[in-house]
């Protein structure tokens, strides 16, 4: 099993069972107790989990910890073993040498971690998310943040400013995300200056590529950003339901399930 598909599980598992040892997910993944170690090091890291003596529980589990949850701290808890292993297949997509805009969702916050951790030999990562600037630190990523007005509630930079940025720039790629997609209304989301900012980056890159995770099929919202058959790829993880899997390639989509076989691929 692959190192990231490995730790999105441990990470599903620690969600589902509200925490588990060091020997425990030794045991079960087949690895030694030090790689089970660096694995919830990694993941600790990235806020994902939170450390005890001998394993690791989910984050906010303590009974003396309270915090009042934003719009994003509620979205960065959702889905997160499922937006690991959209990341871990995602990344695969990214080329050495190329320029790339991710956006300011949390699921794309999950791409820019690993291409952080695992760079290549050079990038040029172009966002409209603080939180993205700020974390990424590899010396091989150049990051590049566009102008903008900056939505607190949401963490992201758009606007009119934003999308005439991104309209001036040549890319290889845009991974973008949304609050819901569907085959009538497309990627959808609920502000203006966000849809505005995505579509401007997918018209300046080659390619355009989803990151949607399972719960978002079939949610639309009042603003449309972009079909799903004209992306060049979505990438799911495998908890869509092979119905609507197959419901989407019918209709043209370009489905990778994230941790499963590659049935399909990007051409330039």
């Amino acid at each position: 099993m692959p190192a990231d598909l490995r730790r999105a599980r441990i990470l599903e598992r620690i969600q589902r069972d509200g925490g588990a040892s060091i020997g425990e997910l030794a045991r079960d993944y087949g690895v030694s107790p030090i790689t089970v170690h660096r694995d919830l090091e990694r993941l600790a890291r990235d806020g994902l989990i939170e450390r005890i003596h001998g394993g690791a529980r989910p984050t906010g589990s303590s009974p003396t910890q309270l915090q009042v949850p934003t719009d994003w701290t509620k979205r960065l808890r959702q889905a997160q073993a499922q937006k690991e292993s959209i990341a871990a297949e995602a990344a695969q997509l990214v080329e050495d040498g190329s320029t790339i805009f991710v956006d300011s969702s949390t699921t794309c916050l999950a791409l820019a971690r690993h291409l952080n951790r695992n760079p290549p030999r050079a990038l040029t990562l172009v966002t409209n998310s603080p939180a993205i600037a700020m974390e990424v630190d590899a010396p091989a990523i150049h990051v590049v943040v566009t102008p903008g007005e900056v939505d607190q509630t949401l963490k992201m930079i758009g606007g009119r400013w934003a999308a005439e940025f991104l309209a001036g720039l040549n890319m290889e790629a845009a991974f973008v995300s949304a609050g819901g997609v569907t085959l009538e209304h497309g990627l959808t989301t609920t502000r203006r200056a966000l849809s505005d900012t995505l579509r401007s980056a997918l018209t300046s890159s080659a390619k355009g590529i989803g990151l949607i995770d399972h719960s978002k099929f079939g949610l639309s919202a009042l603003l449309a950003i972009a079909r799903p058959e004209e992306l060049d790829a979505m990438v799911v993880d495998d908890g869509l339901d092979p119905r609507v899997a197959d419901e989407y390639r019918a209709a043209g989509v370009n489905l990778l399930l994230a941790g499963g076989p590659r049935t399909a691929s990007i051409v330039a």
